[in-house]
């Protein structure tokens, strides 16, 4: 806790710096050129700091950090920082030299993740394959039973690889070729391989043995962030997304990306909106984020794959649930306004009527915010295991 307080004081410190035009963060800027500054970034006991390659801002940096000395009794030790260039910088040693600190290089490994590398980059994933084949090395079989060969499968999976899975998209042959080491480990290598891996990846209460299969394993890990997305508007991380992709409507989503706008790292977690999306359902408040028609958040399913007759006469069909809305005079109480382009037909009018009962049963009356819930999970939160499950 009292280390929390010593960053935050760095923290506050750096924003009266950056604030005074001493010190200046990069810009995360969007497709219209509205930016978000960045200075610096806290974890755990680690801090990074951001400014240009010039001499006076790391004069600046130097300063700041003696005065955080001064104030909290804590000293950076320089010996074990780097100053790392992002792209060519000539000057880099005599900076490095103002700072008293070693130099660094992009690619490199910070927090046990690649940074500056791309994710489909062998550097990323040929040390994986290497302590996976260490951990599952051949000679080791010999002296376990198939149980035993099982249990080291499942326990190398679960400890190996899923920190990265949760973030980088698993390229296909790098998954195949870990597949590859766990079917021989679990049969031999020469020897016939008695049952089809995916019976062996199959539940148990299918007949499986319950390995997971890395490619599914990796979406349910990265349908993490697409939830994380839409529930934490206010984090940091999320508005520079937000910045470089653009947001769907509603704001639940980000764009896809094109062209030059957004990084292929976030972009290949995007794609897995359309399957995400199948699993969650919205929890109207004020309605003012969830479109009537074709957001799940009355029944089953979407209003327009339930009631197509209805949707086909209607005058909006890109409405919000809360332009849907009137109040009752004065009271708190509301009631549908759904308008159609024209009188419904003898034989469309009983569907109609079925619609407004449905959307009558469901009439919010709460003036909290939209909620996105999960459908898969009771408490509506969004759970690893029952994606995986349904994937």
């Amino acid at each position: 806790m009292l280390f929390l307080v010593m960053m935050e004081v760095l923290s506050r410190m750096m924003k009266r710096v950056e604030g005074a035009g001493l010190i200046r963060g990069f810009q995360a800027i969007g497709r219209r050129g509205v930016g978000e500054c960045v200075s610096h970034l806290l974890f755990a006991d680690d801090t990074i700091l951001f400014c240009d390659a010039d001499v006076e801002q790391i004069l600046h940096v130097r300063m700041l950090l003696l005065c955080f000395q001064a104030v909290t009794g804590l000293k950076v030790n320089v010996l074990k920082s780097k100053l790392v260039p992002v792209g060519e910088v000539n000057n880099i040693h005599a900076l490095a030299e103002i700072l008293g600190c070693r130099i660094g290089s992009l690619p490199m490994t910070y927090l046990g993740m690649p940074l500056g590398a791309a994710y489909k980059s062998p550097s990323i994933w040929n040390p994986i394959l290497e302590k996976i084949s260490r951990k599952l090395a051949g000679w080791k079989k010999l002296y376990l039973s198939k149980g035993g060969r099982l249990t080291l499968i499942k326990s190398t999976l679960s400890n190996l690889p899923t920190y990265f899975l949760s973030l980088f998209t698993i390229p296909s042959h790098v998954a195949n070729k870990i597949e590859k080491i766990q079917r021989d480990f679990l049969w031999g290598e020469s020897k016939l391989h008695l049952v089809g891996w995916d019976k062996v990846c199959a539940p148990k209460v299918n007949g499986g043995l319950g390995i997971r299969r890395l490619s599914t394993f990796n979406k349910a890990l990265l349908g993490k962030w697409l939830w994380r997305f839409g529930v934490e508007e206010t984090r940091l991380w999320r508005r520079v997304v937000a910045l470089k992709f653009g947001e769907e409507w509603g704001g639940w989503s980000s764009k896809l990306g094109r062209g030059v706008h957004g990084c292929g790292l976030w972009r290949s977690i995007r794609k897995g909106w359309e399957v995400f999306s199948k699993h969650i359902r919205f929890e109207v408040g004020v309605g003012d984020r969830v479109k009537l028609w074709t957001d799940q958040w009355c029944g089953d399913s979407p209003l327009h794959l339930s009631f197509p007759v209805v949707y086909g006469i209607a005058s909006n069909r890109e409405a919000s649930v809360a332009s849907s809305l009137e109040r009752l005079g004065t009271e708190a109480r509301r009631s549908w306004k759904v308008l159609l382009l024209r009188n419904p037909n003898d034989w469309e009018t009983g569907v109609v009527d079925d619609s407004l009962q449905i959307m009558g049963s469901n009439l919010p009356q709460s003036e909290q915010e939209d909620r996105m819930v999960w459908k898969l999970t009771k408490k509506g939160v969004f759970d690893i295991r029952s994606f995986y499950n349904k994937l």
